[in-house]
């Protein structure tokens, strides 16, 4: 157990974005992190060699896989190919090879957006390649390809994001059109905690001991009208939870 004057090691994955050879990162996730308690470290988007992802959880408390492009088909069930698109094999190879080590380890990880998708595809997992396929476009999971929505979710009672937040009903920032299929023959099953009102997943969880929740939503921005980067005065509550496991394990 850290002393409380020891701020928890947060592990936060970043993008490599190819045109400027830069990795990069939103600050909404730092700031959190950091309102929360936590110290975050800025992973870069290494390649996905197995003694360098140790090497990185060995110094880590807890493990948060940010947002950002779709996966690329040849690590994930349930999607295809869009043509003209830009995928990213590195992260993919990365990040996956990192979420399965923390969540063997029993790491506290949080998965936002696309790092919910990566925990639900380590594990075995099919993803819906495109929601309005699928809802009929009853909920809008993003705008534009350039622009969030904002939703509700309802949270199962006594999962981790409704302790969390004290509350069953939530509004969220959205911004995915990419979906956690829930037939998964031969895939570790997830607990669903959270349902958009078009029923589909938001939130999963990990049965168990070890803390573990993926989110489609993205909880470093404010659903309100508060500033865009997320660096207001507010601390999410899922990640300040998330960052109290991390100490305390």
């Amino acid at each position: 157990m850290r002393t409380s004057s020891v701020r928890p090691r947060i592990g936060v994955t970043s993008r490599f974005r190819q045109a400027i050879r830069s990795h990069s990162i939103h600050e909404g996730y730092t700031e959190q992190v950091l309102r929360a308690g936590g110290l975050p470290l800025v992973i870069p988007c290494t390649g996905a060699d197995e003694d360098v992802c140790a090497s990185y959880l060995s110094v880590l408390d807890g493990l948060l896989l940010t947002g950002g492009e779709d996966m690329d088909p040849a690590h994930c069930r349930g999607t295809v190919r869009q043509p003209g698109y830009t995928y990213h094999p590195r992260r993919d190879a990365f990040e996956t090879r990192l979420a399965g080590a923390a969540l063997e380890a029993g790491m506290p990880t949080l998965g936002i957006c696309r790092g919910a998708q990566v925990l639900h595809t380590v594990t075995g997992n099919p993803l819906i390649g495109h929601i309005p396929d699928v809802n009929g476009g009853r909920v809008a999971h993003r705008t534009s390809l350039t622009e969030t929505s904002r939703h509700s979710v309802t949270l199962a009672e006594g999962s981790k994001a409704a302790r969390a937040y004290g509350e069953r009903t939530l509004k969220v920032v959205s911004y995915h059109h990419q979906g956690l299929d829930e037939q998964t023959p031969g895939g570790i099953r997830w607990r669903v905690t959270a349902r958009a009102d078009d029923s589909l997943a938001e939130a999963i969880e990990r049965e168990g001991d070890a803390w573990a929740v993926g989110v489609l939503w993205h909880p470093e921005l404010p659903a309100d009208d508060g500033p865009a980067d997320g660096t207001g005065e507010r601390t999410d509550p899922l990640i300040a939870a998330f960052v109290a496991a991390a100490g305390a394990s």
